[in-house]
């Protein structure tokens, strides 16, 4: 077993060889911490706190965070204003990334984040695919003004039929969007929900969690696609002499890797 402290509560979890992030979600259900490419390393959706220090948990084993506390934004402190921030700002649209990106931010020096090019610099750890990077940026430094702002003034049941129309679907329109609560598929999964995963053969393999769906169906996580394997580069002939030893490979190495991984 694995026991820290998870927002200011102890926990135990069993060291089945996995990250931190399948310990949040699969064992302790904090839907907040996102997964977007595990375990790359390089979308910064699963963020979190380790001794006040931010981490990407889905490239820190849990067996690293033993004895230590870890902290989501549902034990961040001011989390509603950052929240409040993020709406007023527009920073938020599906709100995938931003519980990570909250937590990366909040942990700058007050100072710090008052300063567009600091905050900037953190952002580097992060992938928004939708909102674009200026509202985040203006939402951390001018969060006190923004947080205070009447965001029922965006009004936000226009904000859903306009999102409706243009998606053709239903979408959340509040603060809560940017702490992760948007209503995605896997973060409202019952509690007792299996795990399947396709093996090589084609046949499912059914496991009570991630960590265990994958061992089962024999995957290796890291490549997430179907397409023919391409090199990014190309060998050139060997010379007259030949090559002594080549090694081609197409793994993506992390994007950030946390020093404390």
């Amino acid at each position: 077993m694995v026991s820290f402290q998870l927002n200011g509560v102890g926990v135990d979890v069993a060291d089945d060889g996995g990250s931190l992030l399948d310990a949040l979600r699969d064992r302790l259900g904090i839907r907040s911490a996102k997964d977007g490419c595990s375990p790359q390393g390089q979308c910064g959706c699963c963020t979190v706190w380790v001794d006040g220090a931010p981490r990407v948990a889905c490239v820190t084993p849990v067996t690293r965070a033993a004895g230590r506390e870890v902290t989501t934004v549902e034990g961040l402190d001011d989390a509603d204003g950052w929240a409040a921030a993020f709406c007023a700002a527009g920073a938020s649209q599906c709100g995938f990334c931003t519980p990570g990106i909250i937590m990366r931010l909040a942990a700058l020096p007050p100072e710090r984040q008052q300063q567009p090019a600091e905050v900037e610099r953190a952002l580097l750890a992060h992938l928004c695919r939708c909102t674009g990077w200026r509202s985040i940026v203006t939402s951390c430094t001018e969060r006190a003004t923004l947080a205070a702002a009447d965001v029922g003034a965006r009004d936000p049941a226009r904000a859903k039929r306009r999102a409706r129309i243009e998606g053709g679907v239903a979408q959340r329109v509040d603060a809560a969007v940017a702490l992760g609560a948007g209503g995605f598929a896997d973060d409202l999964a019952p509690a007792d929900a299996l795990v399947a995963m396709r093996a090589d053969d084609g046949s499912w393999a059914v496991g009570e969690n991630t960590v265990e769906a994958r061992r089962l169906a024999g995957k290796v996580p890291g490549r997430r696609t179907s397409a023919p394997v391409s090199w990014p580069i190309e060998l050139p002939s060997a010379g007259p002499a030949g090559w002594a030893r080549t090694l081609q490979t197409t793994w993506v190495e992390p994007a950030y890797l946390e020093p404390d991984a």
